[in-house]
């Protein structure tokens, strides 16, 4: 993976997703814990962190971003408008730049944040936390090249990247943003049915987390579409086709399609559209 192009990083916010994030920095070799800090205003958890990775912690944001290179906007979107105050912005390095985790917080309101820094701006999933996220990013015109490869860099660290553009993220919001939702939902469902067969309750979910898992990471590894490796395991007349018949029956296909649907229709409310 190789180092990144930056000396120092700073977090505001140090939730779950910064969390995971800072697991793979660290773990990947990017930059030494000390030349990290997080702005954690819960100083138990502040604490935590510290003795997690050895990163340097504080409850004042202001200090955090005071010689970072990168600040890394780790906050919920409702949080923004409390934590990234205009003094937070004015306490950055001039030449500095701004990474952006926020889910629904476009390239427009960054800018607003932040004016006249470069932005990049994420939309990450939470098996980051397991090192096999899914992260979309995308970038405004004054991000430079190196810049690119150094949040290439990050997020490869924890999981897979597609650089997209900005109008894609609402759809991948919908799709990889939201999906590990759907999967739990799927596997719960799944362990239940197993224990209805007979299955003890953490081997049914064992069963029904690594099959989902799996099937993942074999669609992926393969390059097959879907359909053809849904086609291996379908043999006429079968045990599978008969599963596959009910959960059509049940509408399962359109279920996603209306969760999709649903999740843009709910992200344009949030944006005041």
């Amino acid at each position: 993976m190789g180092q990144i192009a930056v000396k120092k990083i700073a977090f505001i916010g140090g939730g779950a997703m910064a969390k995971a994030i800072i697991k793979g920095i660290i773990g990947g070799g990017l930059i030494a814990p000390e030349m990290i800090t997080v702005g954690e205003p819960t100083e138990a958890h502040a604490r935590s962190l510290h003795e997690a990775f050895g990163v340097n912690v504080t409850t004042d944001n202001k200090e955090a971003v005071k010689d970072a290179d990168l600040v890394i906007f780790a906050v919920k979107p409702q949080v923004a408008p409390v934590a990234l105050v205009p003094e937070l912005i004015t306490a950055m390095k001039k030449d500095a730049w701004v990474l952006s985790i926020m889910g629904s917080v476009t390239l427009e309101q960054l800018h607003a944040y932040a004016p006249g820094f470069p932005v990049v701006r994420t939309m990450p999933n939470t098996p980051l936390a397991a090192g096999a996220g899914m992260t979309a990013i995308c970038c405004d015109e004054a991000v430079t090249e190196p810049m690119k490869q150094t949040a290439a860099a990050i997020f490869s660290s924890c999981g897979e990247i597609e650089f997209v553009d900005e109008k894609a993220l609402q759809a991948i919001t919908a799709i990889s943003g939201c999906g590990p939702g759907y999967c739990f939902v799927i596997i719960d469902a799944l362990a239940d049915a197993g224990v209805r067969a007979g299955l003890p309750r953490a081997l049914a979910i064992k069963l029904a987390a690594q099959t989902l898992a799996g099937s993942g990471k074999l669609c992926v590894e393969s390059g097959l579409h879907p359909a053809q490796l849904r086609d291996q395991v379908t043999s006429p007349g079968g045990t599978t086709i008969a599963g596959i018949h009910a959960l059509e029956n049940h509408g399962v296909r359109g279920a996603f399609y209306d969760a999709v649907q649903a999740v843009l229709q709910r992200d344009k409310e949030l944006q005041g559209k």
